[in-house]
This record gives structure tokens, C-alpha cells and sequence, in this order.
């Protein structure tokens, strides 16, 4: 037997099953670095800025978990074999002064640090941008 159903439309509201955490993207400005590598001498150990590296914006990330607008925490996802590495961020040039990464904003240049497990530390400097380039939802 057959019978006739009425054709209905249905609109469902989409739901995240999961939250996605805000970000920034930083893009270390690698001839500023590098030169700031060489003056410390440390540019010829193995301490060097790459663009597809630490200058891809999208590999620095500054996370913002509960999307109020506040930083939580800077990791380093995009290393030259080195796995992700915490970031530690300072207010000036010269890497004496540290700053926590809540007070980072959108469009602030700031300094930073990782470093490697053997050691190495690199000096970065970067302009915070509102979204990792390819990556505006990450969580």
C-alpha cells in the first residue's frame, strides 16, 4: 500500500559539538632575527629564522581558549623538526624585560623566545595578526 507524505522543510540550527578556541597568528620577521642571531653569535650554531618556518605566520600561535578577547598561551607549532615549543614573550628588544602573554593584543609587535631541547634558544619579532593565515579556526 502506498500512501501520499505531505513534503515538509526542515531547518536545523547548527550546534558545535565541540568549542573552538580563538587565535592569533605571529610571523617572525626573519631578516630582523636573523640579524639579531648573527650580533649574538649564535646565528652560526644552528640558531637561524626561516620564512616557511617561524615566519609563517601560522605556526606561531597565540591561543585564546575562552574567547574573551584575552591571550592564554603562545606555542610554536611549525619547527624545523623540533615538535611544538612554548613560547616566551618579552616587551623589548633586548629580551630583558618578560611579558605576559595576556597583555598581547591584536597588531602589537612583540619578542620572543623558544627553546630547543639541546639548548639553543632563538629571539623572535613579530606583529600579531587577528587569525593564523590557513588556519582561522583553529582549536
Amino acid at each position: 500500500m502506498k500512501s501520499w507524505v505531505k513534503p515538509v522543510t526542515e531547518v536545523q540550527k547548527f550546534e558545535a559539538n565541540e568549542y573552538v578556541a580563538a587565535c592569533w597568528g605571529v610571523g617572525c620577521d626573519v631578516n630582523w632575527s636573523n640579524d639579531y642571531e648573527k650580533g649574538q653569535g649564535d646565528y652560526w650554531n644552528g640558531v637561524t629564522h626561516d620564512a616557511a618556518h617561524c615566519g609563517n605566520s601560522s605556526n606561531q600561535v597565540i591561543f585564546d581558549y575562552d574567547d574573551d578577547g584575552t591571550a592564554d598561551a603562545m606555542i610554536e607549532t611549525g619547527t624545523d623538526g623540533l615538535g611544538n615549543l612554548n613560547c616566551t614573550i618579552f616587551s623589548d628588544p633586548s629580551y630583558s624585560q618578560k611579558r605576559d602573554v595576556s597583555t598581547v593584543k591584536v597588531g602589537d609587535v612583540i619578542y620572543w623566545t623558544t627553546q630547543a631541547a639541546d639548548g639553543r634558544t632563538w629571539n623572535h619579532m613579530g606583529t600579531v595578526f587577528a587569525t593564523a593565515a590557513g588556519h582561522p579556526n583553529r582549536s
